[in-house]
Protein backbone atom coordinates (compact mmCIF):
# COMPACT_ATOMS: atom_id res chain seq x y z
CA UNK A 1 0.00 0.00 0.00
CA UNK A 2 1.68 3.25 -1.21
CA UNK A 3 0.80 6.38 1.31
CA UNK A 4 1.98 9.63 1.35
CA UNK A 5 4.40 11.20 3.80
CA UNK A 6 5.21 15.22 4.54
CA UNK A 7 8.39 16.12 3.35
CA UNK A 8 9.50 17.86 6.97
CA UNK A 9 8.41 14.82 8.51
CA UNK A 10 10.30 12.50 6.69
CA UNK A 11 13.72 13.67 8.55
CA UNK A 12 12.40 13.48 11.66
CA UNK A 13 11.67 9.99 11.45
CA UNK A 14 14.85 8.53 10.12
CA UNK A 15 17.84 9.43 11.07
CA UNK A 16 19.42 8.74 7.72
CA UNK A 17 17.30 11.08 6.03
CA UNK A 18 17.69 13.76 9.13
CA UNK A 19 21.58 14.07 8.56
CA UNK A 20 20.44 14.33 4.91
CA UNK A 21 20.60 17.01 2.65
CA UNK A 22 16.99 18.73 2.18
CA UNK A 23 17.71 18.46 -1.54
CA UNK A 24 18.27 14.56 -1.00
CA UNK A 25 15.38 14.22 0.96
CA UNK A 26 13.35 15.95 -1.85
CA UNK A 27 14.38 13.45 -4.44
CA UNK A 28 14.48 10.71 -2.36
CA UNK A 29 10.43 11.36 -2.27
CA UNK A 30 10.57 12.15 -6.34
CA UNK A 31 12.59 9.02 -6.78
CA UNK A 32 11.56 6.72 -4.17
CA UNK A 33 8.06 5.01 -3.04
CA UNK A 34 6.52 5.18 0.53
CA UNK A 35 4.78 1.86 1.65
CA UNK A 36 2.67 1.11 4.78
CA UNK A 37 1.93 -1.90 6.03
CA UNK A 38 0.35 -3.60 8.65
CA UNK A 39 2.02 -6.34 11.62
CA UNK A 40 2.19 -9.58 9.51
CA UNK A 41 2.68 -8.05 6.25
CA UNK A 42 4.84 -10.05 3.68
CA UNK A 43 6.34 -7.10 2.21
CA UNK A 44 9.14 -9.17 -0.20
CA UNK A 45 9.56 -12.58 -0.84
CA UNK A 46 12.97 -14.40 -0.79
CA UNK A 47 14.41 -14.43 -4.40
CA UNK A 48 11.74 -12.63 -6.09
CA UNK A 49 13.07 -9.29 -8.05
CA UNK A 50 14.46 -6.83 -5.89
CA UNK A 51 17.15 -4.24 -6.48
CA UNK A 52 16.20 -1.84 -3.72
CA UNK A 53 17.03 0.13 -0.66
CA UNK A 54 14.76 0.28 2.57
CA UNK A 55 14.79 3.47 4.89
CA UNK A 56 12.43 2.33 7.56
CA UNK A 57 10.48 5.39 8.76
CA UNK A 58 8.04 3.99 11.58
CA UNK A 59 7.05 0.53 12.66
CA UNK A 60 9.45 -2.77 12.44
CA UNK A 61 10.01 -4.93 9.78
CA UNK A 62 11.93 -8.84 9.76
CA UNK A 63 13.90 -10.37 7.04
CA UNK A 64 14.27 -13.80 7.69
CA UNK A 65 14.98 -17.14 5.32
CA UNK A 66 13.11 -20.51 5.55
CA UNK A 67 14.49 -23.17 4.55
CA UNK A 68 12.58 -26.13 2.79
CA UNK A 69 11.59 -28.51 5.62
CA UNK A 70 10.37 -25.05 7.18
CA UNK A 71 13.05 -24.20 9.83
CA UNK A 72 13.63 -20.36 9.73
CA UNK A 73 16.37 -17.79 10.29
CA UNK A 74 15.78 -14.52 11.69
CA UNK A 75 18.26 -12.23 9.37
CA UNK A 76 17.66 -8.82 11.15
CA UNK A 77 15.23 -7.02 12.91
CA UNK A 78 14.61 -3.03 11.01
CA UNK A 79 13.26 -0.08 12.76
CA UNK A 80 13.77 3.54 11.94
CA UNK A 81 17.26 3.22 13.76
CA UNK A 82 18.76 0.41 12.69
CA UNK A 83 21.68 0.76 10.70
CA UNK A 84 21.74 4.04 10.99
CA UNK A 85 17.87 4.57 9.34
CA UNK A 86 19.11 2.37 6.28
CA UNK A 87 18.89 -1.67 5.09
CA UNK A 88 20.77 -2.47 1.98
CA UNK A 89 19.86 -5.93 2.13
CA UNK A 90 17.15 -6.06 -0.75
CA UNK A 91 20.10 -4.32 -3.14
CA UNK A 92 20.91 -7.51 -5.07
CA UNK A 93 19.09 -8.43 -8.14
CA UNK A 94 16.94 -10.70 -5.95
CA UNK A 95 15.97 -10.75 -1.98
CA UNK A 96 17.66 -12.80 -0.12
CA UNK A 97 14.94 -12.76 2.25
CA UNK A 98 10.86 -13.01 2.88
CA UNK A 99 10.75 -8.83 4.56
CA UNK A 100 7.58 -9.34 7.16
CA UNK A 101 6.17 -6.62 8.83
CA UNK A 102 6.25 -7.09 12.88
CA UNK A 103 4.58 -3.63 13.86
CA UNK A 104 2.71 -1.20 11.66
CA UNK A 105 4.51 1.27 10.04
CA UNK A 106 5.55 2.77 6.76
CA UNK A 107 8.99 2.19 4.55
CA UNK A 108 10.25 4.30 2.00
CA UNK A 109 11.49 2.10 -0.75
CA UNK A 110 14.23 3.65 -3.24
CA UNK A 111 15.22 1.58 -6.53
CA UNK A 112 19.34 0.51 -6.04
CA UNK A 113 20.06 2.85 -9.18
CA UNK A 114 19.16 5.88 -7.53
CA UNK A 115 20.78 5.53 -4.60
CA UNK A 116 23.74 4.93 -6.00
CA UNK A 117 23.59 7.69 -8.55
CA UNK A 118 21.97 10.09 -4.92
CA UNK A 119 24.71 8.62 -2.81
CA UNK A 120 27.52 9.67 -5.14
CA UNK A 121 26.21 13.55 -4.79
CA UNK A 122 25.56 13.11 -1.65
CA UNK A 123 28.54 12.63 1.15
CA UNK A 124 26.31 11.74 3.64
CA UNK A 125 23.72 9.61 2.48
CA UNK A 126 26.79 7.89 0.94
CA UNK A 127 28.43 8.00 4.24
CA UNK A 128 24.98 5.74 5.60
CA UNK A 129 25.38 3.82 3.43
CA UNK A 130 29.03 2.60 4.09
CA UNK A 131 28.41 2.42 8.18
CA UNK A 132 25.07 0.45 7.61
CA UNK A 133 27.33 -2.30 4.96
CA UNK A 134 30.02 -2.41 8.21
CA UNK A 135 27.20 -2.76 10.39
CA UNK A 136 25.30 -4.96 8.33
CA UNK A 137 28.36 -7.79 7.98
CA UNK A 138 29.23 -7.56 11.53
CA UNK A 139 25.72 -8.82 12.39
CA UNK A 140 25.42 -11.51 9.71
CA UNK A 141 29.56 -12.86 10.70
CA UNK A 142 27.82 -12.64 14.24
CA UNK A 143 24.90 -14.94 13.21
CA UNK A 144 27.24 -17.55 11.71
CA UNK A 145 29.21 -17.57 14.93
CA UNK A 146 26.12 -18.52 17.00
CA UNK A 147 24.91 -21.51 14.57
CA UNK A 148 28.49 -22.78 13.77
CA UNK A 149 30.42 -22.54 17.28
CA UNK A 150 27.52 -22.29 20.49
CA UNK A 151 24.84 -25.15 21.09
CA UNK A 152 21.22 -24.28 20.80
CA UNK A 153 20.54 -24.11 24.99
CA UNK A 154 23.48 -21.12 24.98
CA UNK A 155 21.87 -19.43 22.06
CA UNK A 156 18.42 -19.28 23.80
CA UNK A 157 19.85 -18.19 26.99
CA UNK A 158 22.08 -15.51 25.25
CA UNK A 159 18.88 -14.02 23.38
CA UNK A 160 16.93 -13.71 27.09
CA UNK A 161 19.51 -11.77 28.26
CA UNK A 162 19.85 -9.41 25.73
CA UNK A 163 16.20 -9.33 25.66
CA UNK A 164 15.99 -8.50 29.34
CA UNK A 165 17.73 -6.02 31.58
CA UNK A 166 16.87 -7.30 35.36
CA UNK A 167 15.47 -10.47 36.88
CA UNK A 168 11.44 -10.27 36.63
CA UNK A 169 11.49 -8.94 32.91
CA UNK A 170 9.64 -10.21 30.15
CA UNK A 171 10.38 -11.62 26.83
CA UNK A 172 7.48 -11.15 24.79
CA UNK A 173 7.81 -13.88 22.29
CA UNK A 174 6.36 -17.22 21.29
CA UNK A 175 8.33 -20.20 20.86
CA UNK A 176 8.24 -20.37 16.95
CA UNK A 177 9.31 -16.52 17.20
CA UNK A 178 12.84 -17.54 19.60
CA UNK A 179 12.95 -20.89 17.59
CA UNK A 180 13.64 -18.40 14.03
CA UNK A 181 16.05 -16.13 16.34
CA UNK A 182 18.27 -18.65 17.84
CA UNK A 183 18.42 -20.67 14.05
CA UNK A 184 16.41 -23.79 15.44
CA UNK A 185 12.66 -25.40 15.26
CA UNK A 186 10.37 -24.86 17.72
CA UNK A 187 10.41 -28.06 19.23
CA UNK A 188 14.19 -27.63 20.44
CA UNK A 189 13.18 -24.42 22.07
CA UNK A 190 10.19 -26.17 23.76
CA UNK A 191 13.13 -28.10 25.40
CA UNK A 192 15.60 -25.92 26.18
CA UNK A 193 12.77 -23.63 27.50
CA UNK A 194 11.31 -26.25 30.23
CA UNK A 195 14.78 -27.20 31.38
CA UNK A 196 15.43 -23.51 32.36
CA UNK A 197 12.08 -23.55 33.74
CA UNK A 198 13.16 -26.87 35.80
CA UNK A 199 16.07 -24.63 36.93
CA UNK A 200 14.47 -22.06 38.44
CA UNK A 201 16.23 -19.23 35.33
CA UNK A 202 12.69 -18.53 34.02
CA UNK A 203 8.86 -19.28 34.11
CA UNK A 204 7.34 -19.50 30.89
CA UNK A 205 3.03 -17.93 30.02
CA UNK A 206 1.40 -18.09 26.79
CA UNK A 207 3.32 -15.60 24.25
CA UNK A 208 5.74 -14.55 27.03
CA UNK A 209 8.77 -15.67 28.77
CA UNK A 210 9.42 -14.04 32.40
CA UNK A 211 13.25 -13.94 33.33
CA UNK A 212 13.65 -15.14 37.32
CA UNK A 213 17.15 -15.14 38.05
CA UNK A 214 19.65 -13.96 34.86
CA UNK A 215 22.36 -15.24 36.60
CA UNK A 216 21.45 -18.72 35.99
CA UNK A 217 20.91 -17.83 32.45
CA UNK A 218 24.69 -16.22 32.30
CA UNK A 219 26.12 -19.74 33.66
CA UNK A 220 24.54 -21.20 30.59
CA UNK A 221 26.08 -19.02 28.05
Amino acid sequence: METQVDLTLLGALNPCLQACSAETRRALVERGVVRGFQAGTLLYQEREPAGIVLFPLRGALQVSKTASQGRRQVMCNLNPTSCGGICLLMMPAHSLGDVRASAEGEVLVLPRLDFQQMARQDPVLCQTGWNAAAECMGHLSGIVENLSFHKVAERVAFMLLESTAKDGDLVRRTQGELAAEVGTTREVVARCLAGLQTAGAVRLGRGRITVLKREKLRQEV
